[in-house]
């Protein structure tokens, strides 16, 4: 009887921990939620702009501000930005291949492979970071082992974020911390290709509809990595033309 009885209280103890766990980790989903404005209204949002400069991932873009436009649902997309002295205009699907149109000093162009590829990493690495607060929605990321830490005046919550595949391209694994007070992502760390990349998040903006996304992610360890978004703004409509004419 006592062997049972020892069997049945670790059983217990067990099961409180892992309901604790998860008790924990649904009421960070929901600070951050709230923090930017909470997850229905950001379910709702269809169209997004914003101007971004500086973390640029390829040579083949200048590094000067570049603007992307595109539609949450369908995936159509238009960037503006420079390769070298030249403007370009870029109209893709982040979602689906084909029918995509690349214009170079107003010229359509049929070649720049390397261009076209480096634009898609471009917004993806962009996206990585200006939507960091909304990634927790996706069902295969999960933050894990949270702790408390005291940092210049607040007080963070540290967790472990992580996703079992990629999103936009690149698998999530890294540290968040959150404001206690706020519910604000106000660092973010994790390791690429072997460099550890820590960011200060800050200077959050309100995009529309009640909408609030980090504008300002100033890398502590490497200067180059850090990017500003200048502009970010949500839209109800957007002439579809925007996705298909230059």
């Amino acid at each position: 009887m006592k062997i049972l009885s020892n069997v049945l209280s670790i059983v217990i103890l067990t099961l409180f921990c892992q309901l604790n766990l998860i008790a924990q980790e649904d009421s960070l989903h929901k600070q951050i939620w709230q923090s930017i404005g909470g997850q229905e209204k950001w379910d709702s949002l269809q169209y997004l702009a914003f101007s971004a400069k500086g973390n640029n991932i390829s040579d083949q873009l200048a590094n000067e501000e570049r603007k992307f436009l595109f539609n949450r649902t369908t995936g159509a997309c238009r960037f503006d930005g420079y390769t070298g002295t030249d403007q370009v205009t870029y109209l893709f699907n982040f979602k689906n291949p084909g029918g995509d149109k690349l214009f170079i000093g107003g010229n359509l162009s049929t070649d720049e492979a390397e261009l076209k590829k480096s634009i898609k990493s471009q917004l993806f690495l962009d996206f990585n970071l200006l939507l960091l607060p909304t990634l927790i929605g996706q069902k295969n990321v999960q933050l894990k082992n949270q702790k408390e830490s005291f940092s210049a005046g607040q007080k963070l919550t540290i967790s472990n974020i992580l996703s079992s595949t990629p999103i936009f391209g690149t698998k999530i694994a890294g540290l968040l911390y959150i404001d206690q007070n706020t519910g604000e992502i106000a660092r973010y760390e994790y390791t690429d290709k072997g460099e550890k990349i820590t960011y200060e998040v800050s200077n959050y903006k309100e995009i529309g509809d009640g909408i609030r996304l980090p504008s300002l992610f100033n890398c502590t360890t490497n200067e180059q990595r850090s990017c500003i978004f200048s502009s970010i703004s949500s839209f109800v409509q957007v002439e579809q033309k925007k996705f298909t004419e230059l």
